[in-house]
């Protein structure tokens, strides 16, 4: 797909293009507005000549018959001459009259009426004609004046004409801008979508990658189609995944070595202060056994957090599953019997309740899965108080809720807890010891499962981990990660 250089040449050529439709058709409009103003004009000069030419019509022929009549009675020569003035006029009329929009009729009508009064001049052109003549001038006089009333009336049908001419023109504009207007602001509104289609993929794809980045996921590269400015910025954001990715290796290269290093000088520490605390090596005084107790425990301590730190290498390392069909009720039992003796000794219960759920999955990863979220939640609950397992479908994703009466997690920390070696406010004011890595790993293998786990109802008393999984890992990834993503933001903003 072509991409102009810059986002901010594709913003204005979706401006451009998305204004041009309208302006087509603003410009459609005020050309039919100024052809019907014009056509207006012109029927009204149309309509007052027809109007003053049916006018001169009636009366001019109207004082020629009287002039004939007179010149007649009063054998008046004088009165000859005031009818030659007459005719020259009703000449000018008719004339007049055929530049008009008539129709054939009329046109004939005046062409006959042109006939008589020629004809009627003729006969008057030599003076007062003869006894024998003048009554039947007197009754071509009389035709004249009857044959103009009628050609008058006819030019009256003019002005009906341009009115109705011009009511249908107005119809017609009405009718078809409408239909003019709504192909323009479809076509329009169809450019706004392809642009505004044009400009967010990119932006969707910048907001996904950087996504991926927040959440550690460094092994696919980074490329982003659009304006070289976009793409540009894609680029840097790969180089930082790339950054990114080579620090996370140093990190677990440094964790595992550093591991392994401490691990077998600290083993014969351990080792030594079990023998002096068994007093293998012989009695020692109350002072010295508190020393060796001290150096004990915190060897122990010490051991525990080396193996964690292994553990959580070799998570992160494992990148193959062993799916399987597998059924999720007998492994939160087994969770739940192997945290039993630590539950009994603080008088903690647990509810385990929900749906009958088969799934597709590495059973020894979902396990380490429940078994850090049910440990994290005895760490945090009271003694006396309860622990809460409930699993239930949604959707063709096996939901997985694990509940203490613990504190809670601040809104703040929700996105935090899942980071290697963060601890709660509770962990770091050393009230509830742990390494930081359980969450991290809980992460990491539900990633794996293409599911997502989050923070139910963060700033409120009592932790609540939600875990989703698909049932099927052959569905999409994109189709179960919006899904995730939607349901997440239903249960934070509830």
């Amino acid at each position: 797909m072509y991409y102009p250089r810059s986002l901010t040449n594709v913003i204005l050529a979706c401006f451009v293009l998305s204004a041009v439709p309208l302006v087509v058709a603003l410009a459609e409009l005020a050309f039919g507005l100024d052809t019907l103003a014009k056509r207006s004009q012109l029927s009204v000069r149309e309509a007052e000549a027809a109007s003053s030419a049916s006018r001169e019509l009636r009366d001019v022929t109207g004082k020629i018959e009287r002039a004939v009549r007179q010149s007649i009675v009063l054998e008046d020569p004088a009165l000859i001459e005031g009818y030659r003035k007459l005719d020259a006029q009703l000449e000018q009329t008719l004339i007049r009259s055929q530049s008009l929009p008539l129709s054939e009729d009329e046109r004939t009508a005046l062409k006959a009426l042109s006939k008589q009064r020629g004809a009627l001049a003729q006969s008057l052109k030599g003076g007062m004609p003869d006894a024998a003549e003048r009554p039947k001038l007197v009754e071509a006089a009389a035709d004249l004046a009857d044959n103009a009333a009628q050609a008058s009336a006819q030019l009256g049908r003019v002005t009906e004409r341009e009115v109705v001419t011009l009511r249908e023109m107005a119809a017609k504009t009405r009718e078809n801008w409408p239909w003019f207007l709504g192909v323009a602001a479809a076509t329009a509104l169809l450019l706004a979508v392809g642009f505004s289609i044009l400009i967010s993929r990119p932006l969707r794809n910048i907001d996904r990658s950087i996504r991926k980045l927040g959440r550690g996921e460094f092994g696919e590269d980074i490329r982003i189609k659009g304006p070289r400015d976009l793409r540009s910025l894609g680029e840097r954001l790969d180089w930082l995944r790339r950054r990114l990715l080579e620090l996370e290796t140093h990190q677990t290269r440094f964790l595992r070595h550093v591991s392994h290093e401490l691990k077998t000088p600290l083993t014969a520490v351990r080792e030594g202060s079990e023998l002096l605390n068994d007093r293998i090596v012989g009695e020692m005084s109350m002072q010295q056994t508190d020393v060796v107790r001290i150096i004990r425990d915190n060897t122990v301590s010490l051991q525990r957090l080396i193996e964690d730190l292994l553990s959580y290498q070799q998570h992160k390392s494992a990148t193959a599953l062993k799916v399987e069909t597998v059924e999720l009720k007998p492994v939160i039992e087994r969770v739940v019997r192997e945290h039993r003796l630590e539950m009994l000794s603080r008088a903690i219960s647990v509810d385990v309740r929900g749906d009958q759920i088969t799934l597709q999955a590495d059973r020894e990863q979902l396990r380490v899965v429940l078994d850090n979220l049910v440990s994290n939640a005895i760490k945090y609950t009271s003694a006396g108080g309860k622990v809460r397992i409930i699993s239930s479908i949604d959707g063709g994703v096996a939901q997985i809720d694990v509940e203490d009466d613990g504190p809670g997690i601040a809104e703040e920390e929700q996105e935090r807890v899942f980071e290697s070696f963060y601890r709660g406010d509770a962990s770091a004011n050393g009230k509830i010891k742990g390494s930081g890595l359980g969450l991290a790993i809980v992460r990491e293998y539900v990633l794996a499962h293409q599911g997502h786990v989050y923070v139910v109802e963060p700033g409120k008393p009592g932790g609540r981990f939600r875990v989703r999984l698909p049932l099927d890992l052959t569905r999409s990834d994109a189709s179960l990660a919006q899904n995730n993503m939607q349901t997440q933001g239903d249960s934070i903003a509830a």
